[in-house]
Order: C-alpha cells, then sequence, then structure tokens
C-alpha cells in the first residue's frame, strides 16, 4: 500500500478548514423570504453576485427555490445588484 492512499482514508479534518456562516433565520419555517428584505437575501449572495448552493445554505429544496425567487424579484425591481 502506498503512502498515498493511506492519507487518502483520513478525510475527517475536511470540515475544519471553514466555518459555514448560520442561515437559521431563512431556514425558519415561520420566517417568510420576502423580496423586500434585502438584508436577509444579500447574506445568501456571494461576492460575485451568485447565490449559495443548497448544500452551502442548508435549505430545502422548496426554500431554495422561494429564496431565488426572492432574489430574481429583488433585483428586478432595483433592490439588489446584479453584480456586486
Amino acid at each position: 500500500m502506498s503512502m498515498m492512499n493511506m492519507d487518502r482514508g483520513d478525510r475527517s479534518d475536511r470540515g475544519d478548514r471553514f466555518e459555514a456562516p448560520t442561515y437559521e433565520k431563512i431556514k425558519a419555517k415561520d420566517e417568510e423570504l420576502d423580496y423586500k428584505n434585502v438584508e436577509l437575501l444579500r447574506k445568501c449572495i456571494g461576492g460575485q453576485g451568485q447565490m449559495f448552493s443548497r448544500r452551502r445554505t442548508g435549505l430545502s429544496a422548496q426554500r431554495q427555490r422561494m429564496l431565488k425567487n426572492a432574489i430574481k424579484r429583488a433585483r428586478h425591481l432595483g433592490l439588489m445588484p446584479f453584480v456586486e
């Protein structure tokens, strides 16, 4: 067994590299994802204006779709820029 294969088996430290921000306010079912709440929507957008993935936000598919529509609506109404 080569040294390379032994290193591949130990991947337990992968999660320690990056501490993801929490999206608890967005995940809350009672919290409505509204296009007028721009501060909340900005937390889900990266530096180049792209939405974060479901994997990064931890949202369900339905909540991610609602977030996408709210961001699109806010962009078209001029509340948020398309590109940062």
